[in-house]
């Protein structure tokens, strides 16, 4: 029995999943609380002056808490509103400089702010709040040359007061374009890896669809292998019941033969399906797969046809049913083969169903060669192997009997291999007409 604790997700990775769906914990606990602590304490020490400048009173204690917390627990939300948390941290350093709190340890909220809005926000707001944040550093230079002139002594040389508001403005300046870089590359992965997910993600949908594709196209193509093998079987089934019902008092030796028939047929039919069938098992150990039947099969679908009570014809411009040329038909793929047997199948069942007692049929193969074909026997591209099933049976007068089925599987079939069916009806009987391109089906 494995071991269930082993097995269990360990407990530092549980709480990393945790932490990844809630940002905002991890945010606040090491972010947004430790500054919004010291912006407290400076609060309670009754207020601090500006960091790194003089001549300014320091502020008072309610006014510094109120902008150290705006500048500091906006940070809570810096993965999950960037844009929310960049803009309200840009208040309050507005104000603590307006106010003349000036900057203080809150500031460090700044550079923060604005790499999460590059690394988690739109590009926009990302340029939006760079600019944001290089004009801030402008105004603190600002700021900073006002403490200086304040508490200057006459007479000091211009140049020793803006050399400092030079470095303090050059310096914050380089902090925040340092971090929006930082934030912009990060962002750029971040997106990058998104998208290759969504990508993997939209492949895994793709092959599904493909395979449910597959396995809807394999169940139509085995509904039509079955419509044809049990239509024609058990339409050669019930002719021989009914032959072998009329004549079993007359003709003992005929309704045996009649008999057999029927068996042999319902086990053909059976070994068909089996076949057909177990493609769908999970396990296709011990499945037993059948020669696919093709054109040097007509010759025993005629035979079984007749003995059905159907007075068929096979012929071919290379040779008769009886007559062992017609074994050299042209070379069809496996597909191809199946397509042709099973419309002949097809035709004969229905007329065999509809024709009526009196029906014969005939079914002629040839080749079509266009004129201007090159000699030497090689099918050219024109080249078209032309089947024709014809009967005498009520034609136009049979009543409809799921027509639709047949007849569009056959059409079906010979559009698989580029070729096409017709069919019609008519007061002397029933057509059915293939045209298979020989190269196209090669």
């Amino acid at each position: 029995m494995p071991d269930t604790a082993a097995a269990r997700t360990p407990f530092h990775v549980r709480v990393s999943r945790f932490l990844e769906r809630r940002p905002w914990i991890a945010d606040t606990v090491l972010l947004a609380g430790p500054l919004g602590l010291f912006s407290v304490g400076s609060a309670a020490n009754g207020g601090f002056g500006p960091l790194f400048i003089g001549g300014f009173e320091p502020a008072g204690w309610p006014l510094v808490l109120v902008l150290g917390l705006l500048t500091t627990l906006p940070l809570a939300l810096r993965r999950m509103r960037p844009a929310l948390c960049a803009g309200l941290i840009a208040v309050g350093a507005l104000l603590q400089v307006l106010t003349l709190v000036g900057p203080g340890l809150s500031s460090i909220s700044v550079p923060i702010a604005v790499y999460s809005a590059a690394k988690f926000g739109s590009r926009r707001s990302a340029r939006i709040y760079l600019i944001i944040a290089l004009a801030g550093a402008l105004l603190l230079g600002l700021y900073s040359l006002s403490g200086y002139l304040l508490t200057s002594p006459r007479g000091i040389d211009l140049l020793e007061i803006l050399l400092p508001v030079f470095m303090i403005t050059g310096f914050a300046a380089a902090v925040v374009l340092a971090c929006w870089l930082l934030g912009d590359l990060g962002g750029r992965r971040r997106r990058e890896i998104a998208a290759i997910a969504e990508r993997n993600e939209l492949l895994e949908v793709e092959r599904d669809q493909e395979a449910r594709l597959a396995a809807d196209a394999e169940r139509m193509r085995i509904a039509r292998e079955m419509h044809d093998v049990v239509s024609h079987s058990m339409s050669v089934m019930i002719a021989q019941a009914d032959g072998g019902r009329y004549v079993v008092g007359q003709d003992p030796q005929a309704a045996a033969g009649a008999f057999e028939t029927i068996g042999r047929t319902g086990r053909e039919a059976l070994t068909e399906m089996r076949r057909m069938l177990g493609v769908l098992r999970d396990q296709a150990e011990g499945v037993d797969y059948a020669p696919t039947p093709g054109l040097a099969d007509l010759r025993r679908l005629v035979a079984d046809v007749r003995a059905a009570g159907l007075r068929v014809t096979l012929r071919s411009s290379w040779g008769t049913a009886d007559d062992a040329r017609l074994d050299q038909a042209p070379p069809l793929p496996e597909g191809a083969g199946l397509a042709v047997h099973r419309i002949v199948q097809e035709a004969l069942t229905n007329t065999l169903k509809h024709g009526g007692g009196r029906a014969q049929a005939d079914v002629a193969l040839a080749v079509d060669t266009p004129e201007g074909d090159r000699p030497g026997g090689a099918a050219s591209s024109g080249d078209q192997l032309v089947v024709r099933i014809s009967d005498t049976g009520v034609g136009s007068g049979a009543d409809g009997d799921g027509r639709g089925s047949g007849l569009l599987g056959m059409d079906e079939r010979a559009r698989l291999y580029g070729g096409e069916v017709t069919t019609w009806a008519h007061s002397g009987g029933f057509d059915v007409v293939l045209r298979l391109p020989l190269t196209v089906s090669r």
